[in-house]
């Protein structure tokens, strides 16, 4: 009898050795192929600012060589705008050289897809941050010699109507026209895209045109600085919050709203927060992050908020992702499938999106839709990206010009069954979504004005809807 269980027992043993060792072997095919090192930077030293610019140039080739984003007629065209580039009799200064990397790259027309840069390739910056509302950009922060332009809606920089300057910075990044108007509101104080896009006439100074909160419009020659070290660099989302922020303190001024900002504004540095609303049997849970951040747990936050959830069941919950830019879907799969379940019988799940709604957080969103189905209702703005994109991959930069690309090498599509194992991200199979759209229910904004009355449309909107579904 012994001798059979020893049997047995080594026959499960084995078995499982097996199972751990096939499961080993596919997590390394798996990162071996969406996550490939970068080919290795070996040029010798360039004897011309000439030579190192060719050298970039051809690595920037063999970067986005790994990049599957680009279909192949807009890799050809990238690979035209290279080989042009390589025949230049003399370089181009770097903001030029930097903005021409940027519009090939942009061609893959993904979200994800990018030139960024380390610090030694800092580009210039502005005194100034502006955020996106409905009835344009305003300025939102500003250094104390500038703070007359705060509340200030910019109408036009270096002459040239906003509209037309926008449009110019959106060709630096591909996706949707959400997702490259964020990023266009933000490469707006950057003085090296707007001289090497030919909108600044040097790379020292900008002449912004706004119309202060008075009705007075002022003209301001800004001075482009470099920014020290322990100036934050943070997404554009931020600057609707006018709470300080760790170096930007001294020297710089917040935009103050007439009445203190709505709670979904509110606490701006916490990254995870669940409130149980005031006189409501509603809950508010906000993710701005779907990774660990600030010191927070995303994991911790989870548990507690399933526990607290499970011990006093809400009649609904507002679940705000409009700030949710990215971080790892896999940390809330399970409890994006089993909110429904934490909500009340009859209860609906108000979900909040927006153009900053991306990556990882556009994955969680589709999780709740999918999960809730009818009980889901959708408010605010469509998310930053399609529901077909490339992410994963890796980044490397340039050897000579510190700007870093990031290839992309996994394809995720929230609509349709992916089936090319060579380029559909394996652990969808696992994770797996399918919704129809993401589209807003309603389709909602914040206006300057809403922001300074401490207003937010999308939430007051949620708020009155569950208010009515629980009287129901």
């Amino acid at each position: 009898m012994g001798r059979k269980f020893l049997r047995v027992g080594l026959w499960i043993g084995g078995g499982a050795a097996v199972i751990v060792a096939l499961g080993a072997g596919l997590l390394y095919a798996m990162l071996l192929h969406f996550y490939p090192s970068p080919p290795k930077a070996d040029y010798p030293h360039p004897a011309s600012p000439l030579e190192a610019q060719r050298q970039d140039l051809d690595y920037f080739a063999r970067l986005i060589a790994l990049d599957r984003a680009f279909t192949p007629a807009a890799r050809a065209e990238a690979n035209r705008s290279i080989a042009a580039l390589e025949k230049l009799p003399a370089p181009l200064d770097r903001p030029h050289f930097r903005i021409a990397l940027m519009q090939i790259d942009a061609l893959a027309d993904n979200g994800h897809s990018k030139v960024g840069y380390d610090d030694a390739a800092n580009p210039k910056e502005l005194p100034v941050r502006v955020a996106i509302f409905s009835g344009g950009l305003y300025v939102m922060r500003a250094t104390d010699e500038n703070a007359d332009l705060l509340g200030g809606r910019v109408v036009s920089v270096d002459g040239k109507p906003i509209d037309t300057v926008i449009a110019r910075l959106e060709t630096l990044r591909g996706g949707t026209p959400q997702w490259k108007k964020a990023y266009a509101s933000m490469y707006l104080w950057m003085q090296d895209m707007l001289y090497g896009l030919g909108i600044a006439p040097d790379m020292s100074h900008s002449t912004w045109t706004v119309v202060a909160p008075s009705g007075e419009t002022i003209t301001r020659t800004l001075t482009a600085y470099s920014a020290p070290k322990d100036e934050p660099y943070v997404y554009i989302k931020r600057w609707f919050s006018n709470e300080p922020l760790k170096g930007m303190t001294k020297g710089w001024r917040a935009y103050q709203p007439d009445h203190p900002l709505p709670i979904t504004l509110r606490d701006y540095h916490k990254t995870f927060r669940r409130i149980r609303l005031p006189g409501s049997c509603t809950v508010l849970i906000q993710f701005k992050s779907n990774d660990d951040e600030n010191g927070e747990s995303i994991s911790e936050f989870i548990a507690a908020t399933e526990a607290d959830l499970s011990a006093n069941t809400p009649c609904n919950v507002i679940l705000d992702l409009r700030f949710d830019d990215g971080g790892n879907y896999m940390k809330t799969y399970a409890f994006a499938n089993r909110l429904p379940d934490l909500v009340a019988p009859g209860g609906r799940i108000y979900l909040l999106t927006g153009p900053s709604t991306f990556s990882a957080g556009i994955t969680t969103t589709a999780f709740v839709k999918q999960a809730g189905g009818e009980r889901v209702t959708i408010l605010g703005e469509p998310v930053g990206d399609r529901l077909q994109f490339l992410s994963e991959g890796g980044r490397a930069c340039l050897p000579n010009y510190a700007l870093c690309v990031a290839y992309e090498t996994g394809k995720h599509d929230y609509q349709h069954p992916c089936s090319d194992l060579d380029v559909c991200f394996w652990p969808n199979y696992w994770y797996a979504v399918r919704v129809k759209s993401l589209d807003p229910d309603e389709t909602l904004t914040q206006s300057i004005e809403d922001w300074c009355a401490g207003r937010d449309p999308v939430f007051d909107r949620a708020l009155q809807l569950a208010k009515s579904n629980a009287k129901d």
